[in-house]
């Protein structure tokens, strides 16, 4: 059973072995199949889209228009039936701002999917670093447990020499099979894990859940310290804050454009008509006919209608800028929290590593011991038990590392901190 188990193992590490990738590769990978992008690109193409609409209030319009109707009364000499052809182009000379209002509103709305879309990039880009890093401390994991197993049957190899040639008890055996149990338990876990995170690393650059790769980065490897980053530049680049400012001023001209519905109108258009001759008997032919068009409306009472109207978008103005300044005190809570978490990490890894090479030490010296008889099982057991806690701290440490220095770069929002 235990050869079966390690050779599945050797099977899975030998199928990772069969492409490599960079990190830099598969954030590439994981922002071109990203759904997630994609629907935030196509979001601010409809944005432009109805910027770009919202200026064309400016313009002329030219409309068409046809009626034909029938008389079912008898109406004599003349035809029952009547028609007529029109054609308008007006043209709005004052319209309250309302024009200019929506055209502006549309403008800064762009700017917040935009804004909104870049901010989407961040959040893609820190996923798949996360993914990459769990890959990586799975498959770490997963090496560290199967040299474990192979530590504990050495150890078993050796208890059981003794016991043969009587230089130890039935128990030293059967405590270093329940460890072998365990052991193998553990193992089993290991390679669970890493499925789990070959799967979500593989779907989400769109390859096949099962496809192996070799990761060319690792947790392992010496990560520079990022230069930490001045606060108030943090905030005023942000893409969440920039968003929540351009949110704020669609609600500023939203006040705008609400107004505009209560003010005067004038306008102006040039009509032609055609239409048959009156009366409309049978050989009276058709003619056509034009005219100028001066337009001018102004509401005069509403029941309070305006006052309640303009209550609500004022607001929902004063409600946007109170989410501007949450969001910069957000932006500065968590660029604090990360820049204290990449403290934290680093020094957690600095110990682990000096932790480990003494636990190994004394592991080496109390398997030695005990082969010369100068030890008892139990220490090495316990050698064993201290080694593989340090070794799975030292992982769990370089992995919050790297994680933590992904989390500080996507919290700052600068993309040329990524993978630098």
């Amino acid at each position: 059973m235990r050869k079966e188990l390690v050779l599945s193992c050797f099977m899975l590490t030998t199928t990772v072995a069969n492409s490599q990738i960079t990190l830099q590769n598969y954030v590439d990978e994981v922002l071109t199949y990203s759904h997630t992008r994609h629907i935030a690109e196509l979001r601010s193409e409809g944005a432009e889209a109805d910027m770009r609409s919202a200026r064309k209030g400016y313009l002329p319009s030219l409309d068409m228009s046809r009626e034909a109707n029938y008389d079912f009364r008898d109406r004599g000499d003349e035809r029952q039936f009547d028609w007529f052809f029109r054609a308008d182009v007006r043209q709005p000379i004052f319209d309250g701002g309302r024009v200019r209002a929506m055209a502006k509103r549309a403008e800064y709305a762009y700017d917040e999917v935009q804004s909104l879309a870049e901010q989407t990039l961040f959040d893609v880009r820190y996923d798949a670093e996360v993914a990459y890093w769990s890959l990586s401390r799975a498959d770490i994991y997963h090496r560290a447990m199967m040299n474990y197993m192979a530590i504990v049957e050495a150890l078993r190899d050796v208890a059981l020499r003794r016991f043969e040639e009587g230089y130890t008890s039935k128990s030293d055996l059967l405590q270093v099979d329940s460890r072998l149990s365990d052991a193998e338990y553990q193992l089993s876990q290991a390679e669970q894990r890493w499925l789990v995170a070959l799967h979500n690393f593989n779907v989400m650059r769109g390859a096949a859940p099962d496809s192996g790769v070799k990761l060319e980065d690792s947790i392992e490897d010496s990560m520079s310290m990022p230069l930490r980053h001045n606060i108030n530049e943090v905030v005023a680049n942000h893409p969440r804050y920039v968003a929540a400012i351009a949110g704020r001023e669609v609600a500023r001209w939203g006040i705008k454009v609400r107004r505009a519905d209560y003010l005067p109108k004038i306008g102006v258009g040039v009509y032609g008509l055609w239409q048959p001759n009156s009366p409309n008997i049978k050989g009276a032919g058709t003619h056509l006919g034009g005219g100028v068009v001066v337009s001018f409306n102004s509401p005069i009472f509403h029941f309070l209608e305006r006052r309640d109207a303009m209550r609500s978008v004022r607001s929902a103005y004063e409600s946007a800028e109170y989410e501007v300044e949450d969001m910069a005190d957000n932006i500065s809570l968590d660029e604090s929290n990360a820049w204290s978490n990449l403290l934290s990490t680093r020094q957690r890894v600095d110990a682990t590593r000096r932790n480990l090479l003494v636990a190994q030490q004394n592991l080496d010296i109390s398997t030695y011991s005990y082969r010369e008889g100068m030890a008892t099982i139990l220490d090495v057991l316990q050698a064993q038990l201290s080694w593989i806690q340090i070794y799975q701290n030292a992982i769990s440490a370089q992995y919050d590392y790297a994680v933590a220095v992904a989390a500080y770069r996507y919290v700052v929002a600068d993309e040329a901190l990524f993978l630098a």
